[in-house]
């Protein structure tokens, strides 16, 4: 809307508005989510006598926003944060933090799962149970951040400063475990047909 000259510092003063106010800007474009979380499950994986703890993480792509398989997106990157009860051998409990990463190469538009694990001698030592009720999930692809969908955070984390505390502490307290929460193709389940999985960017093989 334009208004005559003699008209403009009316409408400042009477309205205390701006010109620049009338103008009509255009909607900020919203951010596509190529990957998203749709949900994240935790059950025991026996490989021989032992007793892994499997974290699975379920991914829904969307190649330019819609899951269309023959269509793909190229290197996402998984990273999952735990926090777990531990007991010690005086039934002692604490909470320990764990955090890894993997990198597919492409993923297919659809669905897709990647796998995490903690292997069966830290499940012994610290007495871990399957019932995890802390954890995060965030995804970029190409380094670029991803959405977090509701699926990425667990329904414990109820409020934004719950997410932030648990974000803190996974940064100040997970790299006293660093490695310990295994990658799929780190594990006896890298080749099982029942988990099946992204093949990963292994970092060793471009040298």
């Amino acid at each position: 809307m334009k208004f005559p000259l003699f008209i403009a510092p009316l409408v400042i003063l009477v309205f205390g508005i701006p010109l620049h106010s009338f103008a009509q800007s255009a909607p900020a474009a919203a951010v596509v989510p190529q990957v998203a979380v749709s949900g994240v499950k935790f059950s025991w994986a026996r490989s021989d006598s032992d007793s892994w703890l499997e974290s699975e993480v379920e991914l829904e792509v969307r190649p330019g926003g819609k899951a269309v398989t023959g269509e793909f997106v190229d290197h996402v990157r998984t990273t999952l944060s735990l926090a777990c009860e531990a007991a010690n051998a005086k039934g002692e409990v604490r909470t320990v933090f764990y955090r890894a990463s993997c990198e597919a190469i492409t993923l297919e538009g659809g669905k897709a799962q990647v796998r995490f694990y903690l292997p069966p001698e830290v499940v012994r030592r610290d007495k871990l149970r399957a019932d995890v009720k802390f954890y995060a999930v965030d995804l970029d692809v190409g380094g670029e951040p991803q959405p977090a969908a509701r699926g990425a955070i667990a329904p414990d984390l109820k409020t934004s400063e719950r997410v932030k505390n648990f974000r803190d502490k996974v940064g100040a307290e997970a790299v006293a475990n660093e490695g310990l929460l295994l990658p799929q193709h780190l594990t006896p389940f890298a080749h099982d047909p029942q988990r099946r999985s992204p093949t990963v960017l292994r970092r060793e093989a471009q040298r």
